[in-house]
């Protein structure tokens, strides 16, 4: 007589149903600790070996340093002013900023015990590491079972592509993609929340929580969330049902889509709002390459897909092959609901990265779709392959261990290995080439620490202005590109780091002036003069006009001084253009390459407003057949400015004015700047090319120019934090809020339309 550790019931062993869990629990622990202890151990170079690296995670940096003066010095931390990119800049107001903000929280309530930079580079390290966990929570969450959930952390991390933008580490250790690190993690889960509270209607404050954390993190991800989950609205389960019971069912998803919406964003609405009410003061770079709005194509993505550039770039496709095993299953499977999402999720966003290129106009119907980075809609097919390898690989190790014996394990064990381990090996190999360039690019900047040091400190001793160190990423080559300190890390970038006011474009053009900047004509004194170019950095050798004057070597680095006018300036112009920001490119590098800019004639732009027929202002569109036209006259002096003060986001100036005329802040336009002229407030004017003026009557004044955020951003805030106690009680009450909605909006449409619908 055979015995178990529970004895038996007849022929049925009784400690069955403990054992299968029992094993089960075992795998789950050791994929999780694998894929989670794989990541600890080859990204710990990330934060052992600090120092600058050439990639976006200098601006992080310097927007995370820039949320910490703000809440040091009590300004509004969540839209902060900008000054050392693209001529200043809001940048929060407009960029998804969770990530730095919540650092910079932490580093002030610890009292700054560790550097920032250092804080930023461990919340990166323990994101990336723990993205594993993450996967294995929303496929929980979605209704798979542990050992799928498993699998799918156990291949979370392990996607290669060539630069596009992905889950991959290059991604994050090479592009230096923060935000978009916080959004990687938080929308598997934040899907998941959602779509459970679709189905059942519980749930709403965690489901409100991430999808807004989501969003703040990353717009364009929070976007693909909203849009995943009303795909996902469309899904019906396999058993049978009939047309009436299936629209009551998409009714009930539909409604509860539409109140999270409006929670979410109620919750972010001191972001939104703001957003969209300045959105013709945020630059489409005319730079940009077309795919990163219009991606790449089918022919092109299908390709890839084939290829296995889309999982395996430059390696055997297993994680393809995966997919497509997972993609079949889950088809097979299709009257269990969970298995149709993995499929509906990677079809969708199969689909869109496919962008305009091939749809045409077609995509715009989607909201928002001309300001999309298309190329960002692989984050879609990457978690819906991912989860279609998870269940690809659960389906073996689900077989064997509903066997009795423990020798079935071996054979989804040995295909684990065989499938997995070189793809371990090379995202291993892919790690320590990144950690090995992490220590050349260290040795080099430690090697001229000392001159660099000595650079700055003096730079920022002299009178304030703008620092010229070259052009990076310009359309033509550029001795800027060739300056650096080592492979990875230009002086420009090095610069930058040290928060100076820098001319020239890297990390971002959104500004409506940093266009411009990249093709500054560092031969022309009127350029530098308007752009208050005071301090030039070049490498010996390199030859300049001579109004740029020679001031002070440092090992191979020289600085030059130009005579400006400092960031203001007395200017006017009897021309006025009114239009769209589309316009104002060709229309402002008109004006820059006529004798204007010279004479200190800056047209007032109206961004945003149409032209009136008969009125003073002229389309902004036809800007470039007016600005030749206009006689190049300087007239008598317009007075002097005696003095000015710089402060982070202010600007401070004593003038004295000789005739009527335009204050001018070399700094870019915004409606948020706020002036007073000897203490009364004043309106401000953009001025070409995209700078702050401010009118003044003849006489001495003192003016100070601000940059303040509207009250009703605060206002927001507030109401969008209050928000979440009042969702969480609803959570308790059991669905209040969707039977409020029913009740009070549904039913008035419902009523509303029945009336229109009969018969006169």
């Amino acid at each position: 007589m055979t015995t178990s550790i529970a004895g038996h019931k007849g022929d049925e062993p009784v400690a069955t149903s403990r054992l299968i869990p029992g094993r089960q629990g075992l795998i789950v622990i050791w994929a999780l600790f694998i894929a989670v202890t794989f990541n600890l151990i080859n990204l710990y170079p990330d934060v052992a070996v600090t120092g600058l690296l050439g990639n976006d995670d200098g601006m992080h940096l310097l927007a995370t340093d820039l949320a910490v003066q703000s809440i040091i010095q009590r300004q509004d931390f969540t839209d902060p002013w900008q000054s050392a990119i693209g001529m200043g800049h809001p940048l929060f107001h407009y960029y998804q900023h969770l990530p730095h903000i919540s650092v910079a929280l932490v580093h002030v309530l610890t009292f700054g015990v560790l550097p920032v930079v250092d804080m930023m580079n461990w919340a990166s390290y323990l994101l990336l590491c723990l993205f594993p966990l993450s996967l294995y929570w929303s496929m929980r969450l979605f209704g798979f079972d542990r050992l799928s959930s498993a699998m799918g952390g156990l291949v979370a991390s392990l996607t290669a592509t060539n630069s596009l933008f992905g889950f991959d580490f290059g991604s994050y250790i090479n592009r230096g993609l923060y935000t978009q690190l916080w959004a990687m993690v938080l929308l598997p889960p934040a899907l998941a929340s959602g779509y459970r509270l679709l189905l059942g209607g519980r749930g709403y404050f965690w489901a409100t929580l991430l999808l807004a954390a989501t969003l703040v993190s990353h717009l364009i991800y929070g976007y693909m969330a909203f849009l995943t989950l009303g795909v996902l609205t469309f899904l019906q389960p396999g058993r049978s049902l009939n047309a009436k019971s299936i629209l009551k069912v998409m009714w009930g998803r539909w409604r509860r889509l539409i109140i999270l919406l409006l929670l979410v964003a109620g919750v972010t609405s001191y972001f939104l709002v703001p957003f969209f009410l300045d959105r013709p003061y945020l630059n489409i770079s005319v730079w940009d390459k077309p795919s990163r709005y219009d991606s790449f194509g089918l022919v092109w993505v299908l390709n890839a897909l084939a290829t296995g550039d889309l999982f395996d770039f430059g390696r055997f496709p297993s994680l393809t092959i995966l997919v497509g095993v997972g993609f079949v299953i889950c088809l097979l499977r299709w009257r269990e609901d969970r298995y149709l999402i993995p499929v509906t999720i990677f079809l969708v966003w199969l689909t869109l990265y496919f962008g305009r290129a091939t749809w045409g106009a077609l995509i715009d119907l989607l909201p928002l779709s001309r300001d999309l980075f298309m190329v960002r809609f692989i984050a879609g097919v990457h978690l819906g392959g991912i989860y279609l390898m998870a269940v690809a690989l659960a389906t073996p190790w689900r077989w064997a261990i509903s066997r009795r014996s423990v020798l079935y394990l071996m054979m989804p064990l040995s295909l684990t290995i065989l499938i997995l381990l070189p793809v371990y090996q090379e995202r291993a190999s892919e790690l320590a080439s990144h950690a090995s360039a992490l220590e050349r690019n260290h040795q080099a900047l430690a090697a001229q620490d000392q001159d660099l040091n000595s650079l700055v400190d003096s730079i920022k001793k002299l009178p304030p202005g703008r620092v010229y160190a070259g052009q990076i990423h310009s359309v033509i080559t550029h001795w800027g590109e060739r300056y650096r300190v080592s492979d990875s890390v230009s002086v420009f970038h090095m610069l930058l780091a040290e928060n100076l006011d820098m001319m020239g474009v890297v990390y971002h053009r959104y500004s409506l002036n940093s266009d411009l900047e990249m093709i500054f004509d560092e031969n022309r004194w009127e350029q530098y003069n308007l752009y208050n170019v005071r301090y030039v950095v070049a490498p010996e050798g390199l030859k300049f006009p001579d109004f740029v004057k020679p001031l002070q070597q440092f090992g191979r680095h020289r600085l030059y001084q130009v005579q400006t006018t400092g960031y203001f300036d007395l200017v006017g112009s009897d021309l006025a253009f009114a239009g769209g920001r589309s316009d104002l490119f060709p229309a402002a590098s008109s004006w820059l390459a006529s004798g204007l800019p010279g004479v200190k004639q800056h047209p007032t732009v109206l961004i945003g407003r149409s032209a009136k027929k008969g009125g003073r202002s002229a389309p902004l569109s036809e800007a470039v057949k007016v600005i030749p036209t206009v006689e190049a006259v300087a007239g008598p002096t317009r007075g002097e400015v005696l003095s000015e003060d710089v402060g982070s986001n202010f600007f401070v100036a004593d003038v004295a004015v000789e005739r009527s005329s335009l204050l001018l802040l070399k700094a870019s336009y915004h409606p948020n700047w706020r002036a007073t002229v000897d203490g009364v407030e004043t309106e401000t004017v953009m001025l070409m090319p995209s700078f702050v003026g401010v009118p003044l009557t003849p006489g001495r004044h003192q003016v100070r120019l601000e940059y303040r955020p509207r009250r009703l951003r605060m206002v927001l805030l507030g109401l969008g934090v209050l928000l979440f106690p009042v969702i969480a009680l609803n959570d308790r009450r059991g669905g209040a809020l969707s039977s409020w909605f029913t009740l009070s909006i549904a039913a008035p449409v419902s009523r509303l339309t029945k009336r229109r619908r009969r018969p006169r």
